[in-house]
């Protein structure tokens, strides 16, 4: 876990040493994951994780040195994913809910990853990740996630590993690689295909953050910066549809529903946009002239 320093912001505490990941401990399989280009260990407690992440054009929002808040939440279910995993299990560990809060862009593509569970429930697992420039240490997100067990005996969890590492070639930007449709201004849509499930055979959380996540940035033209993603159900059918409403003070609400499944409500998603670049006045005509006497 991170500590406050002295400006208010946080610094990398330094993490126990982690079994490093090697290829065998890959568990992307053959989903869109594989093609983030981030690995990470696990410590000998299962508590904490220390990784890195590169952070490529395709990965940004448009027009903005941010990584896009679902890549980041799709990391960062992983990083903290893992070693909930590990403590849910024989159960698989599903999530309930991811945060991702932007912070300060980074100078290069490198961002270091830390990551701590903070709580062991007898029903819930808590972690956090934070994520940091890797050239100043100075942090760009920060992602608070909890976990629980499914309650479904029918869903069993892969072979966990001490960590994982992805070959990470994206060449397409995010969503398009993903499979995300844009119907229209606040309106996405992704089906359900084996590129972008979960061991249940359900839409992978990462991917529900991007339906959120797009529907906000299609709805409003402006990158988001802030989001919150609450999973109720999963998306079993398919495809996933967000619907995004926006709020107001570039805050904006997100529904995601299985259609599929009889349009189940399967999350709901409360995304905050960057504030429109101001618009300078327009000059004030010339004053008058005086008449001459």
């Amino acid at each position: 876990m991170a500590d406050p320093n002295e400006k208010g912001l946080v610094s990398p505490r330094p993490a126990a040493p982690a079994t490093p990941a090697t290829s065998s401990a890959t568990a992307t399989g053959g989903t869109f994951l594989s093609a983030i280009p981030f690995s990470f260990g696990i410590a000998e407690d299962n508590m904490t994780a220390a990784g890195e992440t590169t952070i490529t054009e395709p990965l940004r929002a448009p027009g903005t040195a941010f990584p896009r808040p679902s890549v980041l939440a799709t990391i960062a279910d992983c990083v903290a994913g893992v070693p909930a995993g590990l403590m849910i299990t024989p159960r698989l560990s599903v999530t309930l809910d991811i945060v991702v809060r932007l912070i300060t862009p980074a100078r290069g593509e490198k961002l270091e990853m830390r990551g701590e569970i903070v709580k062991q429930g007898r029903s819930t697992v808590a972690g956090e990740v934070f994520f940091f420039d890797a050239e100043t240490m100075a942090p760009v997100a920060y992602s608070y996630l909890t976990f629980m067990g499914s309650p479904r005996p029918q869903d069993h969890p892969p072979a966990f590993s001490r960590g994982m590492r992805t070959p990470g070639m994206i060449e397409l930007p995010f969503p398009e690689h993903v499979g995300a449709c844009i119907i229209e201004p606040g309106v996405v849509e992704m089906e359900r295909t084996p590129f972008v499930v979960q061991a249940a055979g359900s839409l992978q959380g990462g991917a529900v953050a991007l339906l959120g996540e797009l529907a906000a940035e299609t709805l409003t033209g402006s990158p988001v910066i802030d989001l919150d993603i609450r999973y109720l159900n999963s998306v079993r059918v398919g495809p996933g549809r967000a619907t995004a409403t926006l709020l107001g003070r570039g805050v904006v609400r997100v529904e995601v529903r299985d259609q599929g499944h009889d349009n189940r409500l399967t999350a709901l998603v409360l995304a905050r946009v960057a504030p429109a670049a101001p618009v300078p006045p327009a000059p004030l005509p010339p004053a008058p002239r005086s008449p001459s006497g």
